[in-house]
């Protein structure tokens, strides 16, 4: 019953900002097919810094693809790496290239 609890104590925050916005839940590999700006929440691991700015890499099960998270609430996103994370942004489709711009990230398990 605890660990019910603590489970919908974490994911309730999520569940509210997928709700609110029309976020759809994602993989990498359907995420890169996307529109761009479309929203979305991928689970996944941030597997390492990208070498620019604020990018990282991102893994799930299906593929790797680059983020770019929003520092503005946080110094240190690298704090992240190796960690699994849930993931909510907009796809950005530019220059032939796809990457997610990240709004929130929420550490899981």
């Amino acid at each position: 019953m605890v660990k019910k609890s603590a489970l919908l104590i974490f994911l309730f925050p999520m569940i509210a900002l997928a709700n609110h916005s029309h976020t759809r839940e994602v993989t990498v590999a359907q995420a890169k097919t996307l529109r761009d700006d479309a929203r979305v929440m991928l689970t996944g691991k941030i597997i390492s810094y990208a070498g620019d700015d604020d990018r990282y890499w991102f893994q799930d099960s299906t593929g790797k693809i680059r983020i770019d998270v929003d520092d503005d609430d946080d110094d240190d996103e690298r704090r992240l790496i190796g960690k699994t994370v849930h993931i909510i942004g907009d796809v950005d489709k530019d220059d032939g290239r796809v990457e997610i711009d990240v709004d929130h990230v929420v550490v899981g398990n």
